[in-house]
């Protein structure tokens, strides 16, 4: 993937040099020469006449030079733009720390593992429940940000028991299964309110999930059953039927939280 992406610099690089700077240069050349008479713009179909119509010597040096140059500008632009990407990605992180710093509460959550018991040393289905549980107590609420990787603690636990159970281990086949866990578990419609992103904490990967509020009533579908969840103080509480029927006319139908 990365050989692809300078490989394509490259040729875009290529390309600017010899059809954009060599075409310009030219016709600012020929203007010169004709005692800045008329516009330069106007010579600008000659010198393209001239970039594709001349290959001798000469003009093959000259067109390697421009492309070059042209790959020059491109790669630099690839740099500045990885630099700033990575801007962007530190004051990011920076972010993460101080959320998962300031510890749980009515918008911030910490999952140790997203089906790896710890305890049982094997997979738990019970775990992706709570885990699907808090993601619609934050739909309803307010929305929030839930950290898969964080013991209770604030402590990175890492992802690789969650990895290694996983038929397509590594952050692809982690984000997949979440979404998969949302759309079979709240709904499918649901998938486009939760933003997936990794981050590596201590040196461990940590799963951050931020999830925004729903405009309709979000359901845990299990056991047969619907519930509704939402998030109370640094917790996550189901309604009863009378209390969720409340909750919704007074919080989901329509309006905003």
């Amino acid at each position: 993937m990365k050989n692809q992406r300078f490989l394509f610099y490259i040729l875009i690089g290529l390309a600017f040099g010899l059809f954009v700077i060599q075409p310009l240069a030219i016709s600012l050349h020929m203007y010169d020469m004709q005692g800045d008479n008329g516009s330069w713009w106007e010579y600008l179909p000659a010198s393209y006449q001239q970039v594709v119509s001349s290959w001798d010597l000469d003009q093959a040096i000259i067109k390697l030079l421009f492309g070059l140059l042209g790959i020059a500008l491109s790669l630099m632009f690839m740099v500045r733009q990885k630099m700033f990407q990575l801007t962007i990605r530190r004051d990011r992180l920076e972010e993460i720390r101080e959320l998962i710093a300031a510890g749980e509460n009515q918008q911030v959550e910490f999952k140790s593992t997203l089906r790896w018991d710890l305890r049982q040393f094997k997979p738990n289905k019970a775990l992706e429940d709570v885990v699907a549980k808090t993601i619609a107590g934050f739909m309803n609420t307010r929305g929030g940000h839930l950290f898969i990787g964080i013991d209770d603690d604030g402590q990175a636990q890492g992802l690789h028991e969650d990895y290694a159970s996983l038929k397509k281990p590594g952050r692809d086949g982690f984000e997949q299964y979440i979404m998969q866990l949302i759309s079979t578990k709240l709904g499918t419609n649901y998938c486009a309110l939760v933003d997936v992103s990794f981050y590596q904490i201590e040196g461990l990967d940590v799963c951050h999930l931020e999830i925004k509020h729903a405009h309709s009533p979000v359901y845990l579908h299990q056991d047969d059953r619907s519930h509704f969840y939402i998030r109370t103080g640094n917790g996550t509480r189901e309604l009863d039927i009378p209390e969720a029927l409340n909750y919704i006319e007074e919080n989901l139908n329509g309006r905003s939280l």
